[in-house]
């Protein structure tokens, strides 16, 4: 189960670390570089004492990160004004945390409403862009910001994002289990599509499988994901994004890894 490459992550949620500090033992004794997931669903795993110590552990072990910033019951988007500045806030709290690992990409759930009709999505797109804009502003220099795909029927409005955003510090994390699910790529067979779209800016993926009917992050080649037609369009970016593996549970972690490096890295790199 040793590291895969130096370029690739496997999620762990601070909460993880918090609840069962094993999980943190396993990835340093392993190797593994964490996506860590800065949602906390309390103040308890937040204690600036506890995430330095996290931070010099990894720091000891010669592993680097990446962060993924919250997104549970966010909405950057929101048309409900409290809402929206209360994501923002939260964010921006995130970053500062961030700071603390010094990760090589940051993740963020723009958290779109698609089914918005106009004028109302339009008016929600421009208070997610103002939104990233504040965030991006409240730190600079910060490492590459990679908004995620999540719910959209189609990657046009991500998209604009990014290019309207126009930084140099700013992409694309293309989860292709989100593409798979959410947007119904198992049904439209559309990965070349939404690919085509996003490839200028994609800089980190997600890596996670499921049977298209639901956000099941399975381990890889557990579910129903075309892997070998993926790896080979991913092949054609350069440079190479990041990649964060998304298992959710012990088995599948494992299972993850060992297909990962059986079966995608000697493909890729």
């Amino acid at each position: 189960m040793k590291a895969v490459t130096e370029n690739c992550y496997v999620n762990l949620p601070l909460r993880y670390i918090y609840n069962t500090p094993e999980y943190l033992d396993l990835f340093i004794e392993n190797s593994i570089q964490p996506e860590l997931g800065l949602d906390c669903l309390g103040s308890e795993c937040l204690s600036k004492d506890w995430l330095l110590t996290i931070r010099d552990r990894l720091a000891a072990a010669g592993l680097k990160c990446t962060t993924h910033l919250p997104f549970l019951d966010l909405k950057p988007s929101s048309l409900n004004p409290a809402i929206r500045q209360a994501s923002i806030d939260t964010l921006c709290g995130a970053f500062e945390l961030a700071k603390i690992f010094s990760p090589e990409r940051m993740v963020m759930h723009p958290s779109f409403t698609s089914w918005l009709e106009p004028p109302l999505f339009e008016e929600a797109y421009e208070n997610c862009l103002d939104g990233i804009r504040s965030l991006s502003d409240s730190w600079p220099d910060h490492p590459m910001l990679c908004l995620e795909n999540t719910y959209e029927y189609d990657p046009g409005p991500l998209l604009q994002l990014v290019e309207d955003l126009d930084r140099e510090n700013i992409g694309i994390c293309f989860d292709v289990g989100h593409w798979h699910s959410f947007s119904k790529g198992s049904e439209k067979n559309d990965f070349d599509f939404w690919f085509d779209s996003l490839a200028p800016y994609i800089r980190h993926m997600h890596l996670h499988d499921n049977m298209g009917r639901k956000d099941d992050h399975l381990a890889l080649g557990e579910g129903c994901i075309k892997w070998e037609h993926i790896i080979q369009r991913v092949k054609e970016l350069n440079p190479l994004p990041s990649i964060t593996l998304e298992p959710h549970t012990r088995d599948d972690f494992e299972s993850s890894l060992r297909y990962f490096r059986e079966k995608i890295a000697p493909k890729l790199f």
